[in-house]
């Protein structure tokens, strides 16, 4: 299960690259929007992890164009920032916001809840009825 992040401050992709792989989770980092775009069109990842401001085109930009194409069950996507959480609080192209910084605790229980939500098989859902 591939986690992208989209991150340009290369010191926090690292850091959150490790504190994920250290969970057995498969990590690949891009740099920016653009970069991202090209990766997600080899291999879709199993969630995006985006910082809003990136060189280019925003994470909100990118989340933007990414739910044009890809539902939330096929491609949930969490943003982060240190300083947009009012400009992006109520958007509807993401599934999860965490403020920067943040402690790896709180990135792991994001990345644990969106890909939980997004991945229970159908045959599960309980249905109401007699």
């Amino acid at each position: 299960m591939m986690i992208l992040i989209v991150e340009d401050d290369v010191d926090l992709a690292d850091t959150c690259s490790m504190v994920l792989e250290t969970h057995d989770y498969d990590v690949q980092v891009a740099h920016s929007a653009e970069e991202a775009l090209a990766k997600i069109a080899e291999c879709k990842p199993a969630l995006l992890i985006s910082d809003c401001v990136l060189p280019g085109r925003s994470g909100l930009e990118l989340s933007q164009q990414l739910r044009s194409h890809y539902s939330r069950s096929d491609l949930p996507i969490l943003l982060m920032s240190g300083s947009l959480r009012n400009t992006v609080a109520y958007g509807d192209s993401y599934d999860a916001f965490i403020n920067k910084p943040f402690l790896a605790e709180v990135l792991l229980k994001e990345v644990e809840q969106l890909l939980h939500i997004h991945q229970v098989p159908a045959d599960n859902v309980i249905r109401g009825g007699a």
